[in-house]
Parts: structure tokens; C-alpha cells; sequence
């Protein structure tokens, strides 16, 4: 059926590419009437038809932008958190963190979503995290930092080595997830890179904004715009930036999951502290990939694919 509509277009654009051209660089009325008049009704009546043919095309093309499949999780996004190389093997090595990266895959392979959020920390040179921007303050320590719009209020601020400088090896999401986004992005999927933490004086766990909540990301009108109510959280790190995700998430009203076996923290018991917390304290969902997908099945096509 394909082969013959297409042969039809060929043949029509083939008998009247001339008219056509003409038409389109000499659109004056008295032109057109004098183009038309030469035209037999048969002539006349075959590019009607054909522009109707266009127009549906269009229409049709209009529908299936829209991915139709039967592996889609509609309104669900899939959000992958800081799978960046210096959060796994980099300056700030993470031996756990290489254990979610089969559950991160099979995210990708065997499912298919609306919208995939990737999020990676892009800290300018001497960034507030950095303890390289505080001479004398050790690797590993806390230090306190003032509110830029309310001097009266600090925060806890970890200090750890430079990393995810943008563009920068660390920088970089990690080479098997960032080649699924790559072949995945404009063919089943929209995938957006958000891009947080670029303030020097404010660090931004969350994928939503900073810390101090001045500025934001685009990550809620992204989402907004393609109608996402459930999000599924993934990522690194479990107690930072995928912990103020969700939270920041429950506080937008989204329906918040996090799987928990693709996502990990320095260790477990900090990974159990964070999770509890979520799920006790802000009502996130929390579950295995497992669970998750026993939860939310892919529909099976007539065929069984």
C-alpha cells in the first residue's frame, strides 16, 4: 500500500512540477486564473485531489507526532538524575553507583515515555561546592552558607572536590545511557538535558531548582507542556540531588515514584535514610524496577510484541 501511494505522488508531482513551481513563485490572481485555464477539468480535478491528499498527510503526521506504541507510559516521565562520569568513576568515584546503571538501561530499552528528563550538575570553575573555593576547608566538610536574600538565614553546605565542570569528561553523562538518550531522542521520545548548579554562590540538589529557590529550572514547564502527571526518579545521588527531585516534585503535585534498585547513595544505610524519609515524611512511592513495572505492564500487541 505504501509503494503505490507513493508511486502516486511521484507520478502527479512528475506531470505537474512545472505547474506547481509556476504557481508557487507567481501567486498574482490574474496569473493563477490564466495557469488554471489551460488546465483540462481532469487536469484541475487531479491536483485537487492531490492537495486533499497533502492536507491529510499533514493531519495524519499532526497524530503520530505523538509516539503511538504500546510499551508508552502516557504522562509518565522518566527523570535520570546526574549519571554523570564523576559520579561514578570519576573525582567523586562512587564504587555503588555502577549497580544501577542495568536497571538505568532497561528503563530505556524496554520502555517507552512521553518525555525523559536527564539532568547533569554544570558547576562553573570555583563553585560553592567546590572545597577548592574555600582555602583551608578540608575535603568532606560542611560549612555554612548565608542566604544571598536573607542574610539572616544559613544552610549546610558539604564541601567535596572540584567536579562536573561543564564540558569536562566528568561532565558527561555516562556513555550507555547517554547513547540510548542520543538514539532515542526525536524518534519515540522527546529527551531534554537540564542543566542546574551554575550558580557559583548556590548549589542546586534538585532538578528543579536551586537550593535557595531563586532560580529555576525548566523543568516543571517542560514537564507542564507535555502533560505529565507521574514522574519516575532515578539516578545519582540517592540522599542529594535525587532526594530534592522528589521532594521538589511532591511539592509541584506530581505523583512521585522513585525506583529504588536505580538509584544509590555512598551506602546503604544513607541510601535507607533517604528513602524512608521520602516515603514517610513526603509520600514519594517507592518501589523496585520489578514491582514498578508488575505495577505499570506493557501492553502486549496482537502479535505478542
Amino acid at each position: 500500500m505504501g509503494s503505490f501511494v507513493t508511486a502516486i505522488c511521484f507520478r502527479t508531482l512528475r506531470n505537474y512540477k512545472s505547474t506547481v513551481s509556476t504557481l508557487s513563485l507567481n501567486p498574482h490572481p490574474e496569473y493563477l486564473r490564466s495557469v488554471f485555464s489551460r488546465l483540462t477539468p481532469r487536469q484541475i480535478y487531479s491536483i485537487k485531489m492531490f492537495t486533499s491528499f497533502l492536507s491529510s498527510l499533514a493531519l495524519v503526521a499532526s497524530v503520530v507526532a505523538v509516539p503511538f506504541s504500546m510499551k508508552l507510559h502516557k504522562g509518565t516521565a522518566l527523570i535520570i538524575i546526574d549519571t554523570q562520569n564523576d559520579f561514578i568513576t570519576g573525582s567523586l568515584p562512587n564504587p555503588r553507583a555502577p549497580s544501577i546503571l542495568p536497571k538505568l538501561y532497561a528503563l530505556l530499552d524496554n520502555h517507552e515515555w512521553p518525555l525523559i528528563i536527564a539532568s547533569q550538575d554544570w558547576h562553573p570553575i570555583g563553585h560553592v561546592s567546590f572545597a577548592s573555593a574555600h582555602p583551608g576547608v578540608a575535603i568532606g566538610s560542611q560549612i555554612n552558607i548565608t542566604f544571598i536574600d536573607q542574610p539572616k538565614f544559613t544552610e549546610k553546605q558539604s564541601v567535596v572536590a572540584d567536579h562536573c565542570i561543564p564540558e569536562s569528561w566528568g561532565s558527561e553523562i555516562e556513555v550507555g545511557i547517554r547513547t540510548r538518550l542520543h538514539n532515542l531522542e526525536g524518534y519515540r521520545t522527546t529527551v531534554e538535558y537540564v542543566k542546574k548548579a551554575q550558580n557559583h554562590s548556590i548549589d542546586s540538589y534538585s532538578a528543579f531548582g536551586d537550593n535557595q529557590y531563586r532560580r529555576f529550572t525548566t523543568l516543571d514547564r517542560e514537564l507542564q507542556l507535555h502533560g505529565i502527571e507521574n514522574i519516575l526518579v532515578t539516578g545519582l545521588v540517592t540522599s542529594a540531588c535525587v532526594r530534592g527531585t522528589a521532594i521538589d516534585g511532591t511539592k509541584l503535585g506530581y505523583n512521585v515514584t522513585a525506583i529504588e534498585d536505580a538509584t544509590e547513595a555512598s551506602s546503604q544505610a544513607v541510601k535507607e535514610t533517604a528513602l524512608n524519609e521520602l516515603r514517610n515524611v513526603w509520600g514519594v512511592n517507592i518501589m523496585g524496577l520489578s514491582q514498578w513495572e508488575e505495577e505499570n505492564p506493557v501492553r502486549k500487541g496482537p502479535s505478542g510484541w
